[in-house]
Order: C-alpha cells, then sequence, then structure tokens
C-alpha cells in the first residue's frame, strides 16, 4: 500500500471527528474492536490514516455493524 492509498495522518482528535465520536471513545471501544493506527514508539501517539479509517467505516457497515 503506498503513501496515496493510506491518505493523510491523522491524529487521534482528527480521527474521532471523522469517526463522528470522542477521543475517548476511540480509544476505548473502537480500538479494541479494530480500528487501524500505527503507534509512533513505545507509549508514543496513536497515528490513524484517513483511507484506512474510511475503509473500517465501510466494512463495518457492511457487517451491520457493531454497537459499542
Amino acid at each position: 500500500m503506498s503513501v496515496e492509498e493510506l491518505g493523510e495522518p491523522l491524529s487521534i482528535h482528527e480521527a474521532s471527528q471523522l469517526i463522528g465520536c470522542s477521543a475517548w471513545t476511540v480509544r476505548q471501544v473502537w480500538l479494541p474492536l479494530g480500528l487501524p493506527c500505527l503507534r509512533s514508539g513505545p507509549g508514543g501517539k496513536l497515528i490513524f490514516y484517513r483511507e484506512q479509517v474510511v475503509a473500517w467505516i465501510l466494512a463495518r457497515q457492511k457487517k451491520g455493524g457493531v454497537k459499542p
């Protein structure tokens, strides 16, 4: 996957805005359910990529979604 395919990098706050929830909900609910991200190092910040987040949302919608 190329950088263009991943889309722009997002912070947890930007990813939460894209999803439509709080950063807390991303961390406590969606990450354990498989929301794709990259940790920048041990204890480092989480980095999300726009296209991966969108693809994850679309895949969950096709499966009928999961209630947090």
